[in-house]
């Protein structure tokens, strides 16, 4: 596990604005923040806030050397949420500063229906990874997500996400995962949770 290190709380700042500029270009983050006046600052807030959930639940990781953030994978342990209602609340009023109230219903609605997709049985959820762009293709997506999924391997649990970008969609089938739906967002791009089963090796 040398190739990933957990992300302290000092360092949440530099995952998270590591985290945005991984998804400036993202289909459903484009889409969420549409009518934003300044997208990359929500994008950013918003990476702060499940980067510092992700921390309290003990699942936050980033590549190992270097004091610079090059990415990071907030992962939510099995029986735990990345959602408390403390923060869907800070969550909608964000997003409905920025958009207005009407179209955050619209767009969390949307984006709740399309993660309702969870496997019954405990798992690990990839709620979002990312690698800055200036060190993508170092293999650094796939080192972020073996972190957890070697765990899922060694405790034959279940891991579970939803895509956000097709072009993710072959890093994730590498790493053993598996489309089980798609999902349409309201005049908007396709969703596809995916789910991965342990190796039993």
């Amino acid at each position: 596990m040398g190739d990933t290190k957990h992300v302290l709380r000092s360092r949440v700042d530099l995952a998270a604005g590591a985290m945005a500029r991984a998804f400036a270009e993202d289909p459903v983050m484009q889409w969420l923040f549409q009518g934003s006046e300044d997208p990359n600052h929500l994008l950013t807030q918003f990476m702060t806030l499940t980067g510092n959930r992700s921390v309290t639940i003990g699942h936050a990781y980033e590549p190992s050397g270097g004091q610079e953030c090059a990415g990071a994978a907030f992962w939510v342990p099995p029986d735990s949420s990345m959602f408390t209602e403390e923060m869907g609340i800070e969550v909608f009023t964000m997003i409905a500063g920025a958009v207005g109230q009407a179209r955050a219903e619209h767009v969390l609605g949307a984006i709740r229906e399309a993660t309702d997709f969870h496997p019954e049985e405990p798992h690990f959820y990839l709620a979002t990874v990312g690698v800055d762009p200036a060190h993508r293709g170092l293999g650094l997506g796939a080192k972020l997500l073996q972190r957890v999924l070697r765990t899922c391997d060694d405790e034959q649990i279940v891991a579970y996400l939803e895509s956000s970008n097709p072009r993710n969609i072959s890093l994730y089938e590498r790493a053993g995962f598996t489309t089980i739906t798609e999902v349409r967002l309201p005049d908007g791009p396709t969703m596809r949770p995916m789910v991965r089963n342990p190796n039993s090796s």
